[in-house]
């Protein structure tokens, strides 16, 4: 529970931070901020974390995977060894055949590779995110419920490298984070503080280390960009959007169709992807077409702005109706992640597995800059779908009726073992 908290914070509080580190420069571009704009944020948050901690307060959130099920070590090296073939092909397909190996030489820019990746581009974030964090949690379950003997630790760490070098590669300083986060998320039990403490390090200092490779800053530099992205970077979209839409958007249904993906949005509406009127699906686009001085950059796709969960919350409501998307927040957020925890049991390993990855990989980065289409929509359903192919392919061989039946032998050797002590 605790790394989850963590993360929500992370989420909801570093960009509310934002507003009082906010630049002139920032100003000039996105407008001011006032006394309102922080008095209502301030309560955006206050109302989702009541609302939150108000459903886990009815749910019992004390479940946890435990090693009383003992798997057998062949099904459990399975597990650990097609979980590390499958990692290291989307390594092989994310570098060779979708070109991200151009970003790590520095040929590309990210933003240009995710443009011309085209369809391809839904693709790459299934092998980028989905795939390897859904990986890197069933690996977490499966260790948690076998004898954690130290050559299943070292596998586990090695999944756990694999997937944060996916995170690297791809030139984005928080898809690292986004990968591991699940997996961390199901091992916080298992996690003492003061391993909390060199994780946190760990992913600064990747953060740090992307942003001098992939942007060219030294190090102190690249130090303050990271921290401004996570606060005032990060609600920059947000101001834009409370200046531009005190009222809300008169035509904020359209970013609903974000749902259904570019080209049914843009069947449906009539217009190109890269016209001006399509930006009003895409949030973080628009704002960031109508604020950054390289609109050509936000028509193309290759920028966007961040918006976080409140900005939206503006976009749909106004600043006096915001406090109706903030109680949707909390409920969404509450019910997800009560879900999370009474599926928390031996026989519900991939229904866990795939909320996990859900919460981790799109709810909770909704948050901070996502749209809320991404919940519900198309591009979201058929990730999880493949996840759960993938999934299923891993563990082919195992089965929670096989799980209990390793338990039943091991529990019986135990057994035979005392009787035969006591004799």
């Amino acid at each position: 529970m605790k790394i989850l908290l963590g993360f929500l914070v992370l989420y909801l509080v570093l960009p509310y931070f934002g507003l009082f580190t906010f630049t002139n420069h920032e100003e000039n571009l996105y407008g001011g901020i006032s006394d309102y704009f922080v008095i209502s944020y301030s309560i955006h948050l206050i109302i989702i974390f009541t609302v939150i901690f108000s459903i886990l307060y009815i749910t019992k959130t004390d479940k946890k995977y435990n090693s009383r099920t003992i798997l057998n070590d062949k099904l459990l090296n399975m597990v650990f060894n097609k979980s590390i073939i499958f990692l290291l092909i989307a390594i092989f397909i994310m570098l060779f055949i979708f070109g991200a190996i151009n970003v790590v030489l520095g040929n590309s820019g990210r933003g240009e590779l995710r443009v011309t990746l085209g369809f391809f581009g839904f693709l790459y974030n299934f092998f980028t995110m989905f795939l390897p964090a859904g990986i890197i949690v069933i690996a977490s379950i499966y260790y948690q419920l076998s004898n954690r003997s130290k050559k299943f630790r070292i596998k586990l760490y090695f999944i756990y490298f694999l997937g944060l070098l996916i995170g690297v590669l791809t030139g984005f300083k928080f898809t690292a984070i986004l990968i591991l986060s699940a997996g961390l998320v199901q091992m916080s039990d298992s996690i003492r503080v003061k391993s909390l403490i060199l994780i946190g390090l760990l992913f600064l200092g990747l953060t740090v280390f992307s942003a001098f490779y992939f942007m060219g800053l030294d190090g102190f530099t690249a130090l303050n960009y990271v921290f401004a992205r996570a606060t005032s970077v990060a609600c920059e979209g947000t101001v834009g959007v409370w200046n531009l839409y005190p009222n809300g958007a008169e035509d904020a249904w359209m970013a609903l169709l974000y749902s259904v993906g570019n080209k049914l949005a843009s069947l449906l509406t009539g217009y190109q992807v890269t016209d001006v009127e399509f930006l009003k699906v895409n949030i973080t686009r628009l704002i960031g077409y109508l604020t950054y001085p390289k609109a050509s950059e936000a028509l193309s796709g290759a920028f966007n702005l961040t918006v976080t969960n409140f900005g939206e919350g503006i976009y749909y409501f106004g600043k006096y109706y915001y406090f109706i998307f903030s109680i949707l927040t909390g409920l969404i957020l509450g019910f997800t992640i009560r879900y999370f925890f009474i599926t928390k049991t031996a026989n519900h390993i991939l229904t866990n597995t795939m909320i996990s990855v859900y919460m981790m990989i799109t709810v909770l980065p909704w948050l901070m800059g996502g749209v809320i289409g991404n919940l519900f929509g198309i591009p979201t359903f058929i990730y999880m779908l493949l996840l759960y192919g993938s999934l299923k392919i891993i563990t082919s061989k195992l089965s929670y009726r096989r799980l209990r039946n390793e338990d039943t032998i091991y529990n019986r050797q135990l057994s035979t073992r005392s009787k035969c002590t006591s004799d």
